[in-house]
């Protein structure tokens, strides 16, 4: 079942209507650059939990622990923080989640946690680390993140090795969920290089930011591999210029026992048509 949320006058429309399975989904994200805690407003943490709803609807049916990839189709799109707080999230639910810096060229997720990176992913699939010694806890219960570690000189053949098919199943048999946080498809071939590992691929897109075109080649590329898609998420949405949270939506910040009323879509088969790329984004 598919649901989606339509703005009408005087209101929210919500609507289902049922898809065929591998329907992609979008969810919508407001602007931040911040890691999702209970503090945040309610909006924001109601996005990241039907976010983290539309995921496991995707995956319905399918047994065992989850790997999820998260990438984008160019730099600078939201997908690394988007990565962060979906663990995080995830987290919440009393899930042992493992979030791993997949971005061998430009780790971010150090940076983002403040946490060293001196040994990490790169580091085990060498065998110069022990596994244990490469996996770190955070402030953040039941979440585990194992960073990048140093930059190789051959990423891609790394990702692609025997040894990182071996490691996601090993870990698979630990943590619930996996959080992948992959370069961009359209600059180098790791993320598609890497989707055949993953149960599903989330795709994120960056308001005013994203090209249209770059979105299209990027989901061809995955569904070239034959990836499957769980969806898109349009991150940087200002509510000041429309969208959930805006006009009258606001009203229902009030009413924080109730799950709707927030106003963002979730049910389009296809990447957002034509994103402004007028306004670039910051992050990563």
């Amino acid at each position: 079942m598919m649901i989606s949320i339509k703005k009408k006058k005087g209101g929210a429309h919500v609507s289902k209507r049922t898809q065929r399975r591998n329907t992609e989904s979008l969810s919508i994200l407001e602007e931040r650059k911040h890691l999702l805690t209970q503090k945040d407003d309610f909006f924001t943490q109601e996005a990241y939990k039907t976010l983290r709803s539309n995921v496991i609807f995707s995956l319905t049916g399918e047994e065992g622990n989850k790997i999820i990839q998260v990438t984008s189709a160019m730099m600078c799109e939201g997908k690394s923080i988007t990565s962060v707080n979906l663990a995080i999230s995830f987290a919440q639910t009393d899930r042992k989640v493992l979030l791993i810096d997949c971005d061998l060229r430009r780790p971010k997720l150090a940076s983002l946690l403040s946490m060293g990176a001196n040994v990490g992913l790169s580091n085990v699939l060498v065998d110069h680390t022990l596994l244990e010694q490469a996996i770190l806890p955070t402030k953040v219960p039941n979440l585990s993140v194992m960073t990048s570690g140093e930059i190789p000189p051959n990423p891609s053949e790394l990702l692609g090795s025997k040894r990182m098919t071996a490691l996601l199943e090993e870990l698979r048999q630990v943590y619930h969920y996996i959080i992948l946080d992959t370069p961009p498809v359209n600059m180098v071939t790791d993320a598609v290089v890497l989707a055949p590992m993953s149960d599903g691929v989330l795709f994120v897109v960056r308001a005013r930011h994203s090209d249209k075109g770059s979105v299209r080649e990027a989901t061809e590329q995955l569904e070239y591999a034959k990836v499957k898609i769980l969806g898109y998420v349009l991150n940087g949405v200002d509510p000041e210029r429309g969208g959930y949270g805006s006009g009258k939506y606001r009203k229902y910040k009030k009413y924080k026992g109730y799950g709707y009323g927030y106003g963002y879509g979730y049910g389009y088969s296809s990447p957002p048509s034509n994103p402004d790329p007028k306004e670039k984004g910051k992050t990563e």
